[in-house]
This record gives C-alpha cells, sequence and structure tokens, in this order.
C-alpha cells in the first residue's frame, strides 16, 4: 500500500522537539480553553448561520428527549424523524441521536463568541446544556471527530477546565485501548446501520481509526502526554498502509482483519464515501497545522487533490457524488461512482480546504469557492426560509430527494439537524479564521 512522501513514524521526533509551524490559522493553534480572534464580515454566512440555529433549536427541539430532533419536516414541521416509510409526530418521538445535542451546543457558543453582544440564543443554551453534559460530559465514544468538538466547546463555552477534562479523558481511554500487538482498536464489526448491515468477527472502520490517530497526536502535544503522539501517529501509519489507495488517493471504508466467511488482512468495503472522506481531511487538516505533523498535511493534500480531479467530483452541478469505489465491491470494480445522491456531509471538506489553503499557498481556492457557494446559495445544499436548513442528502442536480410513501409530498422535504450542525461548523469556520 501506499505510504504519504513523508513517513509519519519519523515526525515523532520533530513533533516533540521542533516548535509548532507558524501558521497563520488562529483556530488551530489556540491553547487549551483560549479561544481564536475572530472577524465577521459577510453578512449573507451570518444569516444562514443565524437562522439555522434558531430553526434547529424551535422547530428542531425535542420535548420529550430535551433535546434536537433528527429530522423535520419543512412542509409539515409535526412530522418529525422521518424515514422513507413513516415519521413519528411531534411530541411522540421514537428514537433520538444524542450526537445532535453535542454538535448543536458546540455551534450555539461557537455563535455566541463571535456575537458576545447577542443573548438571543443564550437561552437555548441554558435548556440544552444539562443534557449535553450528562451524555457527554465523560464519554469514551471511539470516533475521533467528538474530540474535536470537546476542544471547540473549551475554546467557545465559559466552562474551559470542563470541556477540557473530557477532552483528555476521552483521549486517555482511546489511548489505554488501543491494541498493542495491532496498534489500532478492532472487533466485532456490523458494516451498516440498519438494513443490509453484514457482521464481521475482527474490523475497523477506516474513518474513525484514522481520526482516533490524528485527535491522538493533537491531544498528546495539547495536553503534554508524548506517549498519546506516538500512538496516533503509529495508527494513522497503519491505516494509511493498510486503506489508503495509491490509484486513487483516498480511503477505503472498512479494512478486515478476520472473518471465517470473508478472510483476513484485506479490505472487505472499498466504498470512499464522500461524507467519511471529508471527515479524515478535516482531521488530517486540523491535527496537522496544530501540531506541525507535515505528513498529515501531505496526505491531505493528496486527498484533496484527488477530490478535484477524480470522478467523484460533479463538474457540471459542483459538488461531490456519493461514493466511489477505490476496488471491487458489490458487483461493480474500481473507479465507480455512485451519480444519483449527494451528502451535505460533504462539507467537511469545506472546513478542511479553508483551513489548508493558507498554508498550502491557497492551492484549492477554487474548490472552496464552489463549495462555500453550494453551503450559501438557497436550493442548493441550503434550504432557504421559512423553515431553513440543510438536507441529509439531495439528488445530484440538487433536487430533493424522491420518497414515494412520503406525506404530504413524495420527497424527503426534511431538515437534518446533522446535515445542520456539519454545515454550520464549516460556515463558522471560514468566518473564525
Amino acid at each position: 500500500m501506499h505510504r504519504p512522501s513523508t513517513p509519519i513514524m519519523l515526525t515523532i521526533l520533530i513533533t516533540l522537539l521542533v516548535p509548532t509551524l507558524l501558521f497563520s490559522l488562529a483556530a488551530c493553534n489556540a491553547p487549551a480553553g483560549q479561544a481564536p480572534t475572530v472577524s465577521n464580515n459577510n453578512t449573507d454566512k451570518e444569516n444562514i448561520i443565524a437562522q439555522v440555529l434558531r430553526d434547529e433549536n424551535t422547530n428542531g427541539w425535542d420535548e420529550k428527549y430535551q433535546g434536537i430532533l433528527i429530522n423535520w419536516r419543512r412542509d409539515n414541521t409535526s412530522r418529525v424523524n422521518c424515514d422513507s416509510n413513516n415519521c413519528d409526530k411531534r411530541g411522540h418521538s421514537t428514537r433520538h441521536d444524542p450526537a445532535n445535542d453535542l454538535r448543536n451546543l458546540e455551534n450555539l457558543y461557537w455563535y455566541r463568541h463571535r456575537h458576545p453582544n447577542d443573548t438571543s440564543l443564550d437561552g437555548y443554551i441554558k435548556r440544552i446544556l444539562p443534557g449535553v453534559k450528562q451524555q457527554w460530559g465523560n464519554t469514551t465514544l471511539g470516533k475521533g471527530w467528538i474530540y474535536y468538538i470537546l476542544l471547540r466547546l473549551a475554546m467557545y463555552s465559559n466552562e474551559p477546565a470542563y470541556w477540557n477534562n473530557a477532552a483528555q479523558h476521552w483521549a486517555q481511554v482511546q489511548y489505554q485501548s488501543i491494541d498493542p500487538r495491532r496498534g489500532v482498536h478492532h472487533g466485532p464489526l456490523d458494516t451498516v446501520a440498519g438494513v443490509g448491515s453484514v457482521h464481521l468477527q475482527d474490523a475497523y472502520r477506516v474513518d474513525h481509526e484514522l481520526e482516533i490517530g490524528t485527535a491522538l497526536v493533537d491531544a498528546g502535544k495539547r495536553y503534554h502526554h508524548p506517549e498519546w503522539i506516538s500512538a496516533g501517529l503509529n495508527m494513522v501509519d497503519i491505516v494509511t498502509r493498510e486503506a489508503f489507495s495509491p490509484t486513487y488517493h483516498l480511503f477505503s471504508r472498512i479494512y478486515l482483519i478476520s472473518d471465517p466467511r470473508y478472510g483476513e488482512k484485506k479490505i472487505y468495503d472499498y466504498q470512499a464515501r464522500m461524507g467519511e472522506q471529508g471527515q479524515e481531511i478535516e482531521a488530517l487538516v486540523r491535527s496537522g497545522i496544530y501540531t506541525g505533523t507535515t505528513s498529515f498535511l501531505n496526505l491531505a493534500s493528496q486527498m484533496l487533490d484527488a477530490l478535484q480531479s477524480q470522478p467523484i467530483h460533479d463538474r457540471t452541478n459542483g459538488g461531490f457524488y456519493f461514493s466511489i469505489l477505490l476496488g471491487p465491491y458489490q458487483g461493480h470494480g474500481a473507479g465507480y461512482v455512485s451519480h444519483k445522491e449527494k451528502e451535505t456531509r460533504q462539507l467537511h471538506v469545506l472546513a478542511a480546504v479553508h483551513l489548508a489553503n493558507p498554508v498550502r499557498g491557497n492551492r484549492w481556492s477554487a474548490l472552496e469557492a464552489e463549495l462555500l457557494g453550494l453551503a450559501t446559495t438557497p436550493n442548493r445544499l441550503f434550504l432557504p426560509p421559512s423553515v431553513p436548513g440543510y438536507p441529509y442528502h439531495l439528488l445530484a442536480n440538487w433536487s430533493l430527494y424522491p420518497c414515494a410513501d412520503c406525506e404530504p409530498a413524495p420527497t424527503e422535504n426534511w431538515t437534518s439537524a446533522e446535515a445542520d450542525n456539519i454545515a454550520l461548523e464549516a460556515l463558522q469556520t471560514v468566518l473564525s479564521t
């Protein structure tokens, strides 16, 4: 498998002994608990952020769970938590995803930090804070994106010590739970959530392990744990050797260690899903900038270059299709692109490319402008008022995704809390650096 041009393990001494590279990205370089300075000069972006936050905390509020709903129909907001078969009735929700609460609180605090004189959202913060603390204050969930949200809560809330402690506790648990023989976390794995899942005896999700590795490098420097840095660099090196495509310069989705039906020591799922690739790139860029780990930035650069040139990039309508196969999978060959849909989660790339452009000579300025336009232009990724927000996915031409059994219209005309929050993270990154 392909290795980055600078071997990752060689950067350990650089990370430990050489001061952080002099990058002009305050959001990444702020010490633990210290928020960066910001400038606000784009009314359209600010209006979208404020509109979506208010909608998410009114139409998106779930009285039953005292948190944020999974989604809510824009043409009938009494119908919530919808899928292609049915919706819950508002006030009688049957499911809840606490990750939406965490991201919602993060974006509320972030907005308040950038607008210290605007107290209009403080009631939303007060309402959701107890539940988020209960669910996430002592979290050990093995998903690397959690760490970066905990950092932003430390930066932007008025409780930096609390959230720094949460981030350190998370990192310590991730470090202690690494299999010392394999260098990663692994075990029984269900390939997807819900219908069509395959249960694997021993495997790992590539995006989870890559992002945990970058987070450990960041946490090791931030909280003075060189052993976390070494472990994190090793994790990223292993995942890159085992799951990074030298042809497509993207990561496959699942690496199989052992299963009696499917074999061992090979890639099981060759999908490069756009939402996951974006999250991987963002983690590499954020950690690479803060820690001065050049190999992370080199790897992210390869991925961003690939996204511009590979057929997953829609050069007609803009943005990125759902996935591209990096090898044979489910009857399709390498290079096959799923053209049917596009996910809002691709906006992780907007955050990453905005941070990466200043340190790589504005190499992807056109890509940043393209994604920023999709995030802010009505009826592209952004669905405008009266119920403003972002859908989970759309068709390739930005039409609403069809849904034959949906009412009152046969489309997925709903706002997704996950999509809202990822989009707002991206826009607030653009406005914070």
